[in-house]
């Protein structure tokens, strides 16, 4: 089933008073990085729940964060931007 790129959302839930927080998602970017996360820290990420569209994932929510956004200087940009068409390239 295709969804719409506004249909494939991901949730992430936690309160202040249970350890662990739920991911949900719908989106096919979240779900290969889930899975992959997963397969590689079974006892840290767990498969709650599954439909034919999303899956929901059970976290530690020490491991959700937030950040700054990053400022790169002009010669990082233009570093970031040859490593990018390098890569293209190949």
């Amino acid at each position: 089933m295709n969804l719409t790129r506004y249909e494939q959302e991901v949730v992430i839930n936690f309160n202040a008073d249970e350890e662990m927080a739920t991911v949900y998602s719908a989106n096919p970017s979240w779900l290969r990085k889930m899975e992959a996360l997963a397969r590689e820290f079974p006892d840290t990420f767990r498969l709650i729940k599954q439909t034919e569209i999303s899956k929901t994932y059970e976290m530690p929510k020490r491991l959700v964060r937030i950040g700054k956004p990053r400022r790169l200087s002009s010669a990082q940009k233009e570093n970031l931007t040859k490593m990018r068409n390098a890569k293209r390239q190949m």
